[in-house]
């Protein structure tokens, strides 16, 4: 590799990641939200 084409994937490489890494973040925030089944007071009576 020579450098430009080093520099040039680190300009590009290093947002892509960034933006993967916001991207799985909010799909499993979002797998989080869709899987909460109880309200809190269904939750207190089911762990008694």
């Amino acid at each position: 590799m020579t450098q430009n084409e080093l520099i040039l994937a680190c300009v590009i490489g290093v947002p892509v990641v960034f933006a993967l890494g916001r991207l799985s973040t909010r799909v499993t925030w979002f797998r989080a939200k869709t899987e909460e089944k109880y309200t809190v007071p269904e939750f207190v009576r089911g762990q008694k």
